[in-house]
């Protein structure tokens, strides 16, 4: 059978061969009979030959594949007049087939688990992908935000800042100045008072008024009971008290500004009476 289909090809193909041959002859033998002077084109003769070869090789694949499904069919044939017999080979050759039938099973199933796998595998793509694109427009708004911050920086006055900064720090002076009057800590100062200079006003005896109010201490008993008792010290009076010394409250009435305490203020008392900054 595989002889004679072999065969039948070959008388094909040379027929084939022989009846295009014999077409470029017929050409040639018109070209040159219309035009006895010209010579035969070789791009034509080229273009036949690359036919012709490519009609072989077409030949040549179509006998192979022919070749192969008669041996399949042959196969066949043989494998099913085999099972009709009850021998051991037909036994082997149906634990064979139900073999390759569980292993094509496996087989469509792994696909279709593999199917199921790439599946999801695409849903992690897709969801990643979508994830990438989300944060990138995340991150192109906060360019956005920052540039817009940036240009309002850039177009503020260079005047609205420096008053912003002016009443930001008045507040604070304010604050500190209140804080450092409440807080300070008073320092003694010793008052300019002028004494009275000893040279040109000499110094006063106080032993003088004094003599003729206490009784001197060699004086009789007789003479104390004679008086009726001690003196009474309700009549010693310090009138021999410098007449150039001067009195207190002149001189804090005359001492300068710098000297005195400041009185508080309003501010200063709410913040007293408050305990502290709020």
């Amino acid at each position: 059978m595989q002889e004679l289909l072999f065969c039948m090809a070959g008388i094909f193909l040379v027929l084939r061969i022989f009846s295009a041959f014999y077409t470029l002859c017929n050409f040639c033998f018109a070209g040159e009979e219309g035009i006895p002077d010209q010579a035969i084109d070789e791009k034509i003769m080229e273009s036949s030959i690359e036919v012709l070869e490519r009609e072989m090789d077409e030949m040549e694949i179509s006998y192979r594949n022919k070749t192969l499904a008669l041996q399949r069919i042959q196969v066949a044939d043989a494998l099913r007049n085999k099972l009709m017999d009850e021998d051991e080979d037909s036994k082997f050759i149906r634990d064979t087939t139900k073999h390759i039938i569980m292993l094509s099973t496996a087989i469509l199933q792994s696909e279709q688990q593999s199917r199921e796998l790439e599946e999801k595998l695409n849903e992690v793509k897709r969801s990643r992908i979508a994830l990438k694109r989300a944060g990138e427009c995340k991150l192109a708004q906060i360019r956005d935000i920052k540039r817009k911050r940036k240009a309002e920086l850039e177009n503020m006055k260079v005047g609205e800042i420096l008053e912003k900064v002016h009443g930001d720090l008045q507040k604070k002076i304010k604050i500190t100045t209140i804080v450092q009057n409440v807080f300070q800590v008073v320092k003694p100062h010793a008052p300019l008072i002028k004494f009275p200079d000893r040279k040109s006003t000499p110094k006063p005896k106080m032993q003088d008024p004094l003599q003729s109010r206490v009784p001197p201490l060699h004086a009789s008993s007789a003479q104390i009971s004679a008086g009726g008792g001690p003196p009474s010290h309700q009549h010693i009076s310090f009138s021999g008290r410098t007449q150039g010394t001067p009195d207190t409250v002149e001189l804090v009435r005359t001492l300068p500004q710098k000297y005195r305490r400041k009185p508080l203020s309003s501010e200063e008392m709410e913040y007293i009476q408050r305990g502290g900054p709020e």
